[in-house]
């Protein structure tokens, strides 16, 4: 299996630490990153060691990527 997404995974997270911790481009990277490594099967807990995130950080940055927010949410529209 190639490894060439866990690898882009590894590089967003030291692009990440070596800029400030709020820097938004890094954070984005990384989080398209770790949406791709799902995407293509990487294994969630092999992508959380490479990406230093929980398992389920992984699965929420995957699915943000995927599913990004609506403007409005459906359940908002309470009366």
């Amino acid at each position: 299996m190639d490894d060439e997404d866990i690898r882009a995974v590894e590089e967003a997270v030291a692009t990440l630490e070596t800029t400030s911790a709020e820097h938004e481009p890094a954070a984005v990277s990384l989080q398209t990153a770790v949406a791709a490594a799902v995407t293509h099967g990487k294994p969630i807990r092999e992508v959380a060691a490479a990406a230093h995130m929980t398992a389920l950080e992984v699965l929420d940055a995957a699915d943000a990527v995927t599913y990004p927010q609506q403007a409005i949410q459906p359940w908002t529209f309470a009366q």
